[in-house]
């Protein structure tokens, strides 16, 4: 008993410690309905396990021979997660861990589909966005360019009456000379 409880103080303080010496982490325990979108630990608080993913819990590290290992962990985590878990189990501390992973309705075929429809609608509103964007930068470029079109023809033609009047104002100046 005594050395159950030793090793039980060991476990936690070095959990302490790795946790001291680690960055901030935020934790999500989640109760109720378990909600598309939303992922974190199950809290089961008593009632039965959910709806499971996978039968049997997934490990990806085993731990040491002298390790007390805890008690599975019920994770709710996006579906790509669950698939591809040795890439994810850090993000949730958990590759030494045996997890379940709870189904949503984010698992299943139906809501699959609906998500990728809401996702490709919204690329061809992005896109639409964009093109109309696109559309309005042109027609600003070429009212500019039109405006800059018009002062060069305005300049142009200030520039050439200020030219005609000065040349009729010396034409009649010379005329006047040659009256006399």
């Amino acid at each position: 008993m005594k050395t159950a409880y030793c090793l039980g103080v060991l476990a936690a303080l070095s959990l302490g410690a790795t946790a001291a010496n680690a960055d901030v982490d935020i934790s999500v325990a989640i109760r109720g309905e378990i909600a598309p979108g939303v992922y974190g630990r199950v809290d089961l608080g008593g009632r039965p396990p959910p709806a499971l993913v996978y039968a049997q819990p997934v490990i990806i590290e085993q731990p040491a021979p002298h390790v007390v290992v805890a008690e599975p962990l019920y994770l709710h985590v996006p579906p790509e997660h669950a698939r591809a878990w040795r890439l994810h189990c850090h993000e949730y501390h958990a590759c030494n861990r045996q997890v379940y992973f709870v189904r949503s309705r984010e698992y299943e075929p139906a809501y699959i589909r609906e998500r990728e429809h809401d996702r490709q609608e919204a690329l061809r509103r992005a896109e639409h966005e964009r093109h109309e964007e696109h559309e309005r930068r042109e027609e600003r470029r070429e009212e500019r360019h039109e405006e800059r079109h018009e002062e060069r023809r305005e300049e142009r033609h200030d520039e050439h009456e200020r030219h005609d009047h000065g040349h009729d104002h010396d034409h009649d100046h010379d005329d006047d000379h040659g009256h006399h």
